[in-house]
This record gives C-alpha cells, sequence and structure tokens, in this order.
C-alpha cells in the first residue's frame, strides 16, 4: 500500500538538510519516498526478467523490462526535432507553478493532475541541485534499470547536448554523489536515447560490465601529463580517461570530443558531417561520456558514437542492422552501451514461445529449416525465426541436455533457460558491436591510430 507524500516544496526543503549535512542521507531519503508512495515500486518492474550471461567481453547482463513500451528511433528523432523547431528554451521547474509539462522529463510533471495524453505521476518528487552553476533537478526513475536508478535533468526544457559544460556539470554531480555514477546520452538522433528533446543525465548504484572492461592500449595526450587514457576492450568504441585533477580530466575530454567532432575516417565508414536539406551541414559525430569516482580519481569513459545512415544502413551506418531487430531496435542509449540490455516488453512473451519450439524440435527430431518453417506461421515467433533455426543448428546438443531451469523454461514470464540466455546476450554483444565506431578488426584498429594521432595534433 501506498504511502502519502509530503508536499514538494517540503521534500525539496527536507533534502536540502540532508544534503548539507550527508550527500548518501540525502539520496536515501529521496529514494524512500518514491518506494513508499509506490512510484518506485510498480507491479511491472517487480516483473521484470534479468539475467547475466558471458560474452567474448565479459558478463553482459540483460532485462526485458515490463514498465517501458518499444519505441521506434524514427518516432524518438521525430520528437526532438519538434522540440528544435519551437519547443526549447521553455522555463519550468519547482515553483514555478504547475504548468503543462512538455515531456515526461519535464519538471511540471510534478505535482500536474495528468491529462488522456499525459498521464500524471503523483509518486513524483524531485529534488533541487546545483550542476554547473545551474539550477538541475534529481528524481529517482520508476524503470528502475538498476539500483538507485536516478535521473539528473534541466529546470530548463531543452534538447540534450554533449559539449565542455556538461563535462563539468557530469563532473559536479559525482562530487555531490561520489557513491553514484553518472553518465548521458548521446545528443544525435539514432545514438541517443529514447527522449532527445530534454537535457538530463542517468546515474545510480551500480557497476556496470563496461566499468570492468580493460584497456588494451594506452593513448599519450601530449601536455596532459596527469592524465591517463586508454582504448578499452569493448564492443563499441570507448576512451577511458583517468586523473585525480579533475581539471586536466575536463581538458582531457573537451580535446576528445573536439577531436571528434571532425574526424572522418573513410575506410570504417565514419564522416564527421555530411549535406542535408538545401546544402545545410549536418553533424554525425558525439560521444557518450560515462563518469565515476575510484578512490581520490575520476574515470570518464567517452563512447564515440556517429549517427550517419545510408541507403544501405537507413537506421543507421552504426545502428544494429535489421537481422538484430527482432531482439534489440531502439536506439542503443546510455544504459546499454555500458553492457545492459533493456529489452522490449513484447520478448516476455515472444522468447518462451520460441523456447518451447525449439525445445519440441530437439524433442521430435526437427531439422533447422522446419523449425523456421513453423515459427513463421506464428506473429509472435515469426520475427526470431531464422535466428531460432541458427541456435538449433548451433547449439541442438546443448538444448537436448538443457535442464537446468526445468518447467520454467519456455514458461512466458519467467526466464528463458540457460541456451536462450546466452543466445539472447550473443546477439546483444552483436548489437554493441554494431555500435562500433572502430571495429575490432584490421581496418578498426587503423581508425584508432588515425584518431590518437589526431590528438596529439595541437589544437
Amino acid at each position: 500500500m501506498s504511502t502519502p507524500l509530503p508536499p514538494p516544496e517540503e521534500v525539496r526543503a527536507t533534502f536540502d538538510r540532508l544534503l548539507a549535512r550527508e550527500a548518501e542521507q540525502a539520496a536515501v531519503y529521496l529514494h524512500g519516498l518514491g518506494v513508499a508512495s509506490g512510484y518506485l515500486a510498480g507491479a511491472a518492474d517487480a516483473r521484470s526478467i534479468r539475467w547475466t550471461s558471458g560474452s567474448a567481453y565479459g558478463p553482459l547482463e540483460c532485462t526485458v523490462n515490463l514498465a517501458k513500451p518499444e519505441k521506434d528511433p524514427r518516432a524518438i528523432a521525430a520528437a526532438a526535432g519538434a522540440t528544435d523547431a519551437g519547443g526549447a528554451g521553455a522555463e519550468g521547474g519547482a515553483g514555478a507553478g504547475v504548468g503543462v509539462p512538455q515531456c515526461d522529463l519535464c519538471w511540471e510533471n510534478e505535482g500536474f493532475p495528468g491529462t488522456p495524453e499525459h498521464p500524471a505521476k503523483p509518486g513524483l518528487r524531485i529534488a533541487a541541485i546545483e550542476l554547473g552553476g545551474e539550477r538541475w533537478g534529481l528524481q529517482f526513475s520508476p524503470y528502475a534499470y538498476f539500483p538507485e536508478h536516478c535521473i539528473a535533468l534541466s529546470a530548463e526544457h531543452r534538447p540534450m547536448k554533449i559539449d565542455e559544460a556538461g563535462f563539468e556539470r557530469l563532473l559536479d554531480f559525482v562530487n555531490l554523489f561520489p557513491f553514484y555514477f553518472v553518465g548521458s546520452n548521446a545528443d544525435l538522433p539514432i545514438v541517443g536515447g529514447s527522449i532527445l528533446s530534454h537535457d538530463h543525465f542517468q546515474g545510480g548504484r551500480h557497476t556496470f560490465p563496461l566499468m570492468n572492461a580493460p584497456v588494451e592500449r594506452a593513448v599519450e595526450l601530449p601536455g596532459l601529463p596527469e592524465v591517463r587514457a586508454g582504448v578499452v576492450t569493448w564492443p563499441a568504441s570507448v576512451l577511458r580517461l583517468a586523473s585525480r585533477d579533475r581539471a586536466a580530466l575536463a581538458r582531457a575530454a573537451a580535446r576528445v570530443l573536439d577531436a571528434w567532432r571532425g574526424f572522418s575516417f573513410e575506410p570504417g565508414g565514419v564522416r564527421a558531417c555530411s549535406r542535408g536539406a538545401g546544402g545545410a551541414p549536418v553533424r554525425h559525430n558525439t560521444l557518450n561520456p560515462i563518469v565515476r569516482r575510484v578512490g581520490p580519481a575520476y574515470v570518464m569513459d567517452l563512447v564515440l558514437r556517429n549517427n550517419r545512415a545510408d541507403g544501405a544502413r537507413p537506421w543507421g551506418v552504426f545502428h544494429p542492422g535489421e537481422e538484430l531487430h527482432h531482439i534489440k531496435k531502439e536506439n542503443i542509449g546510455l544504459v546499454e552501451i555500458m553492457g545492459l540490455a533493456v529489452l522490449p516488453p513484447r520478448l516476455a512473451r515472444e522468447l518462451p514461445a520460441v523456447e518451447r519450439e525449439l525445445r519440441a524440435a530437439v524433442r521430435e527430431g526437427r531439422s533447422p529449416r522446419q523449425l523456421e518453417a513453423r515459427l513463421l506461421t506464428c506473429a509472435d515467433t515469426a520475427p526470431h525465426a531464422p535466428w531460432a533455426a541458427d541456435v538449433l543448428a548451433r547449439r541442438g546438443a546443448d538444448l537436448a541436455a538443457d535442464r537446468a531451469d526445468g518447467p520454467r523454461g519456455g514458461a512466458e514470464g519467467g526466464a528463458p533457460g540457460p541456451v536462450v540466455r546466452e543466445e539472447v546476450a550473443r546477439v546483444f554483444a552483436a548489437v554493441l558491436e554494431s555500435t562500433g565506431v572502430f571495429k575490432r578488426d584490421a581496418v578498426g584498429r587503423a581508425g584508432w591510430d588515425a584518431f590518437i594521432g589526431e590528438l596529439g595534433r595541437p589544437r
């Protein structure tokens, strides 16, 4: 049963008092309010399906999140375009009176009575914090992809933007809350998250697979001896910066961003910009910055992103191809790029159906081709038919021996059996590889060489 919440201004006053004393107490207080109100403990989230499977890059995490609907990348881009056309710059936030929220992240959601198009969020409370000299808010996400999943959001409804000021705000955040990581989605369609129209960060108390990935190649940044830099062993293209000197780290991140924005590497398909309607330049290069504290040091992972699309790859040159969309077709945002697959709720229904057919195919001696034909006759299984046939061809013996999950394997609403879990994680690894601007091959290594050379140029 939910507990009534104190008024927003009372919550903010209590949070401020606690923050002045101990940041962790303030965060625990705000999170506890959301749990007590039921805002952070929805039934759909409680039923989310989670597992971890090994990969060539170490363990990857997967969740079928039942609380959030699947979004089409084209719809996300259209929403961002609407904001750019006329919605940016609206002031809102706590204490300004209840207006109409322009998006799900606007401060006006707090206390908004709701409409059929925009439901109320009665359990939402937003604390005020200062990042980069600006008024920002802190709230906790009802989707709870990971422990204490929080969102820092601008009081102003303005588009996402990756820049030097954003790096400073991220560093301010981990100074305030050193027990949380924080990161930003990219600021361009295709490679951005599900909301591009409102500047925000995501953070929380979780160690993602990317954070455990080692550095495989040291990189020297001339003029910045205080900063250690290196290429990370990861399917996406990641440069890791670490330093005890916050100012030096911020300068290093700005150098990487500046170099990356103008960098092209034709052998790998990387183009910094192209010509849009009327010949106007269209920028393609951006990045995901992810910041955490490790003892006295600051660590910033910079994931290089490019959102170019062409006729052969209309979803994006560095976006998962259509052969992977049966598992994941949405934008690959911050959470996914760190190694946590947030998979659409339809898979809670579709994967068990596919697994039942896989088990039946093994039991009854069907060939991969026969299995594929059978799966194509059902709407829930048809998108997965070629993939499932390949799984049967490669892992029929493993499926026959797969008894670890007993009756749960193939049961709707439960985690898949070991083989299907591993194969979904395998697809997710391929999804992450598709985002890499420098593939893990000879061409990709040459791309890294060229970009690292660019980082060494005087700017």
